[in-house]
């Protein structure tokens, strides 16, 4: 029995998230159909990290383990052939046995992506948030304030099951890219809808609805904060394995990210 890791990119529009649900499109099912053919034996897949119902990735990490013969070649180009084009798998490696895509994990990063225009593009749907004109610059600032260990009760998704709501933010920067406005965030790991509840709180800064996030951080209380920014625009991008030689993640390449 061998362990793989591999890296697999998908534009999560189609898909009911990551996890396997019954009768329902997700990413973990479809992936651990084909592998599942290609192994002639029911595999399943460990992840990084969840995503929700129409979330992207470009840099998400998976294992398996498997006693069928394959090379790594014929794993990767097996589940590209066997899945659709919504899905791509990047490399597939070997693993040492120990290795877990979440538990080995040292930081997430993620990117939210704003299209502040008069009008949403198409191309661009299920893809970006198209928001009325934003200031990005005073979106950077007020999420200074979340570097660090804090408390994200105000962030935190309902029916979240961590067990704490403290979290480390290692990097939280908001640059403008034309059109684009890119919300670049890592932390050692998020709660439920973390990422997109801080894309909601900056949204208001960058219009004006909100001066700043330190007094929605230290309330403590996610009634302070409006609904939460939808999934299009969320791509988990990169995965931290401090000490494990794993290839560079993909790229969002009309970003140039």
């Amino acid at each position: 029995m061998l362990s793989y890791a591999f890296g697999v990119t998908y534009d999560g529009a189609d898909f009911h998230g990551w996890q396997r649900q019954a009768d329902l499109p997700t990413v973990q099912s479809t992936l651990e159909q084909a592998l599942s053919q290609i192994a002639d034996a029911p595999t399943m897949i460990s992840v990084a990290g969840r995503t929700d119902a129409g979330v992207h990735a470009i840099g998400q990490v998976g294992a398996f383990s498997s006693d069928a013969s394959r090379s790594l070649q014929d794993w990767k180009r097996g589940l590209n052939a066997l899945t659709p084009t919504t899905i791509r798998v990047d490399w597939v490696v070997l693993a040492p046995e120990e290795f877990h895509p979440r538990y080995s994990a040292t930081a997430r990063r993620y990117v939210y992506l704003f299209h502040d225009t008069e009008r949403a593009h198409p191309m661009l749907a299920k893809r970006v948030w198209s928001c009325a004109h934003l200031d990005a610059d005073a979106m950077h600032r007020a999420g200074r304030v979340l570097l660090g260990e804090h408390d994200f009760s105000s962030f935190r998704g309902a029916g979240c099951q961590a067990l704490s709501p403290l979290r480390r933010v290692n990097r939280c920067e908001v640059t403008r890219r034309g059109e684009f406005v890119v919300l670049d965030i890592e932390a050692n790991a998020f709660v439920l809808h973390m990422v997109r509840n801080i894309a909601a709180g900056l949204q208001e800064v960058g219009t004006c609805k909100r001066a700043e996030l330190r007094t929605l951080l230290d309330a403590k209380d996610r009634t302070q904060l409006g609904p939460t920014a939808p999934p299009d625009g969320l791509y988990l991008v990169e995965v931290s394995y401090p000490g494990q030689d794993l290839p560079a993640p993909a790229t969002l390449p009309f970003l140039g990210l």
